[in-house]
C-alpha cells in the first residue's frame, strides 16, 4: 500500500495555490501515493487531475461553518491515522492543526501568501498568536514556505520546521518569443486590493504622456472590476486600456508583448510574474514583500523592480523598457533561464522528499 497524502483546499476552481496542488498530486500518484482531495466548499474543478486521485466533497456546505470544517477533516484523520495532510491556505492550515488535535495525524502546512498581511488589521495581533501556537503545535510536521523572507517573518521554532520550495512552472509554456514587440504593457492577476492596479494605471498614465502609441492590457477579474473601469474612465484612458477578463491560454495572448508589468503591494510568489519571467517578456514588478520578486528579478539584468507604491518610478520603468527595446530583450531572455530550476518536476521531486522524510 503507498504513502497516503489528503490534500485539503476550498475546491480546485482556480487559484495558483490549487494550481501547485493538482501538478503536486498528479505527479506524486504516479510514484506510488495514494492521493486524495478534501473539499471544503465545492467540488468544481479546472485543473486536470489523474483518475486514481480521489475527491471527497462536504455534505450541506456552509462556506463559514469552521466547526463542520474542522469535524470534517478530523474524521478523514481518525481514519486515516498514518495519512499526511496537506494544507495551502493559512486559515485552511488552522482548522487542519486544530481537527488533528486528539489524533494521530500528521501535518504539513504551506504560507502561500505574505503572512505579515494575512489577517486583517483588526485580527493581525490575535492572529499571529494563533497562527505561532498552532504551528508549533506537535501535529504540525513542516511547513513549506515559498521565499526565505516568508520564513524568516516567524519565531525559530517554526522557521525550524521550515523548507523554502518555490512554485512550479506550468509545463508547456511557449518558448521565449524573439521578434520584434507589440507596443503592449500586459498585466495578469485577479482584480483584489493587494494587486493595487490603481498604482500600474497611474503609472500608465504617466508613461502615456511620451508614449501613446502604447495599450495597456490586464487579464484577469474580480470583484474590483467596475472600481478599476470607472477610474479608467476617470484617466480619459477607455481606448489605450483592455480589461481582457480571465483567459486560459493567456501565455499565448501575452508573449509577445512589449512588456509585463505587476503593481502588487505584496504577494506570496506570483505564478504570473514567474511565467511572464519564463517566456522572455522584459518584466517590470514593485518589490512587494515578503521578497518574491526580489528573489528572482537582479533590477536591470533581467528585468525592473521599483518600490512599492512609487507611480514615478514604475513610469520611469516602463519608458526604460519602450526605449531600450535591445536591453529590454535582453533582460527577457536571462530572465528565461528560470525555466530549468523552475520545472515541475524539479520542484515535485524537491515536495516528495519533504513528504518521504515524514512518511517514511
Amino acid at each position: 500500500m503507498g504513502k497516503k497524502v489528503y490534500f485539503i483546499t476550498n475546491a480546485l476552481s482556480g487559484g495558483g495555490a490549487e494550481r501547485v496542488m493538482s501538478v503536486l498530486s498528479n505527479y506524486l500518484v504516479e510514484r506510488g501515493y495514494e492521493i486524495s482531495f478534501l473539499l471544503l466548499q465545492d467540488d468544481a474543478t479546472v485543473y486536470e487531475i489523474n483518475d486514481k486521485i480521489k475527491l471527497y466533497k462536504r455534505a450541506d456546505i456552509r462556506p463559514k461553518d469552521m466547526t463542520a470544517q474542522i469535524k470534517f477533516i478530523k474524521n478523514f484523520m481518525k481514519k486515516e491515522p498514518d495519512a499526511l495532510f496537506v494544507s495551502f491556505f493559512t486559515h485552511q492550515n488552522l482548522f487542519t492543526i486544530l481537527a488533528a488535535i486528539g489524533t494521530k495525524a500528521q501535518v504539513l502546512v504551506s504560507e502561500r501568501n505574505d503572512p505579515a498581511n494575512t489577517f486583517t488589521p483588526k485580527l493581525t495581533k490575535i492572529g499571529n498568536i494563533v497562527r505561532n501556537i498552532l504551528y508549533k503545535n506537535r501535529h504540525c510536521k513542516k511547513i513549506i514556505f515559498q521565499t526565505q523572507g516568508a520564513m524568516d517573518y516567524f519565531p525559530d521554532k517554526i522557521k525550524n520546521k521550515g523548507t523554502v520550495i518555490a512554485n512550479p512552472l506550468k509545463d508547456g509554456l511557449p518558448e521565449p518569443y524573439t521578434l520584434e514587440r507589440k507596443k503592449t504593457i500586459v498585466s495578469v492577476g485577479r482584480f483584489n486590493p493587494q494587486k493595487n492596479y490603481r498604482l500600474l494605471l497611474d503609472a500608465f498614465a504617466e508613461f502615456f504622456k511620451k508614449h501613446p502609441e502604447y495599450k495597456l492590457k490586464i487579464y484577469g477579474d474580480g470583484f474590483l472590476r467596475n472600481t478599476i473601469e470607472n477610474y479608467i474612465k476617470k484617466l480619459g484612458l477607455n481606448d489605450n486600456i483592455e480589461l481582457c477578463g480571465f483567459c486560459k491560454n493567456v501565455h499565448e495572448r501575452i508573449l509577445d508583448a512589449g512588456m509585463y508589468v505587476m503593481s502588487s503591494d505584496f504577494e506570496g510568489l506570483s505564478n504570473a510574474m514567474l511565467e511572464a519571467l519564463a517566456l522572455g517578456l522584459p518584466v517590470i514588478s514593485t518589490d512587494h514583500p515578503p521578497g518574491g520578486a526580489r528573489t528572482y528579478i537582479k533590477s536591470y539584468e533581467n528585468g525592473i523592480l521599483t518600490t512599492v507604491g512609487n507611480v514615478d518610478e514604475m513610469a520611469k520603468a516602463m519608458c526604460f523598457m519602450a526605449e531600450n527595446p535591445e536591453k529590454a530583450n535582453e533582460m527577457g531572455m536571462k530572465a528565461s533561464l528560470i525555466r530549468n530550476d523552475l520545472s515541475s518536476d524539479n520542484i515535485c521531486k524537491k515536495w516528495k522528499s519533504v513528504f518521504d522524510g515524514i512518511l517514511e
